[in-house]
């Protein structure tokens, strides 16, 4: 919550105003003044222990020749310094938009084939939730698609599913094909087919009916599915059930 501020005239020779405010339980220094007559400029700096995080600026040159000048250049601060403080209020206070949300838009941005866009979302994404392994999966994926930075992407998206396995979230088994399918598609852009089908079949593992991955499997024209799918393919059972299967008829 912000708190209300007291805005106090501290010179009475060049007009200034300062005022404390607290937003979200931080505390803030406003201070707005004029920066004299060369310039005509009003200043109003927001501070946070002493840097600052917010300014804006007015000019005030078509005041100069009025005769109430400087009645109206002591109005024209206070509407500014409390206009700058309603905005800056306004900015900290506004509701943090969810993950979930990010994520959706990216999700339609995609359907829509607006890579451009949804790696725009992704970094505004991140730079309110740094370090989300399931956005990371999905940057990376762009990165390497979209940007063609293959090397970059498949980096990103193996240190998304590193995290993920570490944090282990209840439930987050659910997560782990969109993590393999955005990681196979990264090493498809950087030429390792081998590499890209190991991930897609490690999906495939968890969610054996995830369209996503088996429309990559398709199009890679990858092997069909070993005949006992509970055993791996290297299997000497597949392995001699395979060569029956596929053994030609005689006439």
């Amino acid at each position: 919550m912000a708190s209300k501020s007291e805005i106090r005239l501290t010179s009475k020779r060049s007009p200034e105003f300062g005022s404390d405010i607290r937003v979200n339980d931080v505390t803030y220094h406003v201070q707005t003044e004029d920066m004299g007559i060369k310039t005509c400029k009003i200043v109003t700096n927001i501070y946070l222990k002493g840097e600052i995080v917010h300014k804006r600026k007015s000019d005030y040159a078509h005041l100069t020749k009025l005769a109430d000048f400087a009645d109206r250049l002591t109005s024209l601060m206070e509407k500014q310094h409390k206009s700058a403080i309603d905005q800056f209020i306004a900015e900290k206070s506004e509701r943090q938009k969810p993950k979930s949300d990010y994520f959706e838009e990216v999700q339609q941005l995609l359907r829509r084939g607006n890579g451009k866009s949804a790696m725009t979302s992704l970094r505004h994404a991140l730079e309110k939730f740094p370090g989300d392994p399931f956005l990371l999966s999905y940057y990376g994926y762009l990165l390497a698609v979209i940007e063609n930075k293959p090397k970059e992407g498949i980096k990103i998206c193996e240190d998304a599913l590193g995290k993920l396995k570490k944090s282990m979230p209840f439930g987050s088994e659910f997560f782990y094909p969109a993590f393999y399918l955005n990681l196979g598609r990264a090493y498809l852009k950087d030429d390792r087919k081998k590499e890209a089908v190991e991930a897609f079949q490690d999906g495939l593992k968890i969610d054996p009916e995830n369209h996503d991955i088996l429309w990559e499997i398709k199009k890679l024209g990858t092997r069909k599915k070993p005949p006992l799918t509970f055993l791996s393919r290297s299997n000497p059972i597949n392995i001699y059930l395979g060569k029956l299967l596929n053994k030609p008829s005689k006439k």
